[in-house]
């Protein structure tokens, strides 16, 4: 039987990612693709339980805005957001400053992290 978690990964975020304002849906497969390792780390997770929505302000121009925000169960929403002018450049800077909140919302939510520290 063949490993497909990544292949799962990227359903989950085909199906769980809303293309927002100055996106089309003629977008979602490289997106999805662009985003792959987000969809590791929202692996532990319910699938169900993660809403992410991308959208752009101004798409192209100087003033450009991409946002990307999560949505977990129980969690406040987790919002990136990039300025870059070029958009695969955005698009990167918002995949992983989420990753990075994400990392830090498991570490604090981590049971090992919360016991007192022993010199």
């Amino acid at each position: 039987m063949a490993d497909n978690t990544d292949d799962d990964q990227t359903d989950v975020l085909g199906e769980r990612l809303v293309l927002g304002t100055g996106f089309t849906e003629n977008e979602r497969a490289e997106i999805v693709e662009r985003f792959t390792a987000l969809g590791k780390r929202l692996r532990s997770f319910p699938p169900d339980s993660v809403e992410l929505r991308l959208s752009v302000k101004n798409r192209g121009r100087a003033e450009q805005k991409v946002t990307l925000e999560c949505r977990l169960a129980r969690v406040d929403p987790l919002v990136a957001t990039s300025a870059e002018p070029e958009l695969p450049a955005a698009l990167t800077e918002v995949r992983d400053d989420l990753i990075h909140r994400l990392d830090r919302l498991k570490t604090r939510r981590d049971p090992r992290h919360d016991r007192p520290h022993r010199p």
